[in-house]
Order: C-alpha cells, then structure tokens, then sequence
C-alpha cells in the first residue's frame, strides 16, 4: 500500500498544473477545537483535519491521512468546469430523464439539487478511476448514492469499494458544484480503516467550508535570493535538495510546496523537479517512466494519454537522461509535457513542463534553458 501511495503522490505531482490567485497572506481565525488545518496554499476553501491526523498538501492538494501504515487517506480537489465539459455534460443531461426538477417560470426545467449534473461528473470523472483503480469486476456500489450538504451547499454522497492490491478499500466520496466547479471530498480506506475513521471523517465534512483563497503566514521553503546563478537567471532551489534547479529571472518560484517548481505567470505553464524513491534495489529511468505512463492511462480517457516523442542520451546535470513529451488529458482539460528524467545516487529525478496546448511551444526554449544549467551536486 505504501508503494501505491508513493505512486499516487508521484502521479499527482506530475500532472500538478499550477494555479495561482492574487491574495492576502493570513492566519486561520477559524480553527475548531481539536482540529488542524489541512488546506493547501491557494485553495479557496478551508479543509480541517483532527489533531491526531497527519498533514499532507506536499504536492500542492489539500489533505491528510490517519496513520502511514494502512490506507486512510482524506483530500479536496477542484475541478473547473471548462467550456468543453458544459457542453458535453448538457448534450449527455438532454437525453435523461429530469429527476427532482421544477420549472424555474421560463419553461426551462432546473436541477434543484445539483443531482443530474454532480452524478455526470462522478460518472464521467471519478467512476472511470476508481474503476481503473480496482481489481477488475472488484468495484462495487456499497451505498446507494444519498443527498449531502457541503457547507451548506446541495451535495451528494457515493460510496463504493474495491479491491487494490490485494486490500479492499472503501472509497467515500462528496461533490458539490460552485461558481463554475466541481468540489470532490474523497476519503479512501482499508475496510477497517473506514470503520474506525468514519466518525472523525463526519467531522471534517461539518467543519469544511468555502473560503477566500489560503496562504500561510509563512512558506513552506526558504530561498537564497542573493545565490549565484547563470546570466538571465535566478535558484529556484535550495541546500534541501541534491541539485540545483536554475528557471528564467522572468518567471516566478513557487514557495509554497514542498516541491521546487515555477511558472509562467502569464499563462500558468510550469516547471517542477521531483525526486522519486525506488522502493527496489535499482530502477531504470524506462521502469519509472513506465510507471507513470500506467498510472496516467489508467486515471484518463481511452484516447486521453499518447506518447509523442521519445529522445534517450539527453544530459541532465551531467547525468544521461531521457525526454518524454506527451499529451495528457486530466479533468477533462488536456495538457502538454516534457519529462525528463534521470538517475542519481539510488534517486530518479524528473524535470517535468507543463502546459496547455496553446503555449507548449512558447517557452520550450526557457525550458530547454532550465535543463542545459540544471546541476546535481
């Protein structure tokens, strides 16, 4: 089970396109008796965990989980909804039957719970993962799905199991729909795991709401703004880590995940270093790409994952890597990437691009610049 965490965090971590919203930096003056805040930077809502639990918004998503030693695992995650997925979901809605509806005095028919539209994002969104997820034939309804509230918002609840790697998990999850997005709750179990944690859980869906953008006080990592660099550059990186990771002075550090990365400001596009543990003796940069290309097909469309270049004996800190580009569909947005990725020390490391379609060509050379200075020391 820890290998499929370590996987999932790497998956998550690879696609993470970074989203940024102009804000106030402040404390939470919000915070329930006995609980800990468990919402990561940006995100406009607050998630509370118990004190007991453990926080982790490392890769840039807000959660936590019970203990490390089985699966028991909370987040929130928001998924907009693009013009693309409106006009899917309207054109798949006109074909089924109106249920719970009323006429709003227009003759126009309107979801009063937000039923039609949450069921089609779960059916079209979180159904396929969990399917890919689970042992085949394994997936299973456990409760039929019920109406909810999430801070006070029309919600509905779903709740499943399957089995993953030889272990039944339960997977508990809450959607509401607001100002253009979807929001999913997930709470993802072994089955005693679920049982014992459920209560805890109840409590973290009673005291979740909606909220203006989060940043802590602090960062979470510290920079060296005076650090040597290459001309036109600034580090983007720190003593914390085995390597030095260099970006343009034109684009901006994120400082408030534990991973180092940094974006375009003008269209979102990013650049993330992330190091990856083998849990075997040794891993070639094939098996780990591997790895990523099962996870990615098994989390998208049929048609929502295509390798389309491939280039081995790429130098990357002195270390011969090799370059993948691809495109990636997640949350019904499709995406661009360049990985490349490398072993050091017993590590693999990937340098991965990220962005739309539209602006993948425009910082190629930036990028291209970041990987010729990038250095593991």
């Amino acid at each position: 089970m820890k290998t499929k965490i370590r996987t999932a965090a790497l998956l998550l971590a690879l696609t993470l396109l970074l989203g940024f919203t102009s804000c106030v930096r402040d404390a939470d003056e919000n915070l329930p008796e006995g609980m800990k805040l468990a919402t990561a930077a940006g995100a406009d809502f607050r998630l509370y965990i118990p004190t007991s639990w453990n926080v982790n918004t490392a890769y840039g998503v807000s959660g936590g989980y019970a203990t490390l030693s089985a699966q028991s695992t909370v987040s929130v995650t928001k998924h907009e909804i693009t013009a693309e997925m409106e006009a899917q979901m309207q054109s798949d809605l006109q074909e089924k039957a109106q249920i719970e509806t009323q006429t709003d005095g227009t003759g126009e028919e309107v979801d009063r719970t937000g039923e039609l539209r949450i069921d089609w994002f779960w059916s079209n969104h979180c159904f396929p993962t969990l399917q890919e997820l689970s042992l085949g034939g394994s997936l299973a309804e456990v409760d039929a799905k019920t109406q909810d509230l999430l801070n006070k918002y029309n919600a509905w609840r779903y709740h499943w199991k399957g089995i993953v790697d030889g272990a039944e998990l339960h997977f508990l999850q809450v959607i509401t729909e607001k100002d253009s997005a979807f929001y999913l709750f997930s709470f993802i179990a072994e089955k005693d795991q679920y049982t014992s944690h459920l209560s805890n859980v109840e409590l973290i869906l009673d005291n979740f709401i909606f909220a203006d953008p989060y940043y802590p006080d602090d960062y979470v990592k510290d920079l060296d703004a005076n650090a040597e660099a290459p001309d036109g550059m600034k580090l983007a990186s720190n003593n914390d880590v085995a390597y030095n990771f260099y970006v343009p002075e034109s684009w901006t550090v994120n400082l408030d995940e534990e991973i180092f990365s940094a974006y375009f400001e003008g269209d979102r596009s990013s650049v993330s270093v992330v190091p990856y543990m083998p849990n075997t003796e040794s891993m070639s940069v094939g098996e780990y790409f591997a790895l990523c290309e099962e996870m990615m097909k098994n989390t998208t469309t049929a048609d929502g994952y295509e390798l389309l270049s491939k280039t081995e004996g790429v130098d990357l800190g002195g270390r011969v890597a090799t370059a993948y580009v691809y495109r990636y569909t997640v949350g019904g947005t499709e995406y661009r990437y360049k990985q490349v990725v490398a072993a050091y020390k017993s590590m693999i490391y990937s340098l991965t691009y990220t962005a739309t379609p539209e602006h993948f060509d425009e910082h190629l050379s930036d990028v291209d610049a970041m990987i010729d200075v990038f250095e593991f020391h």
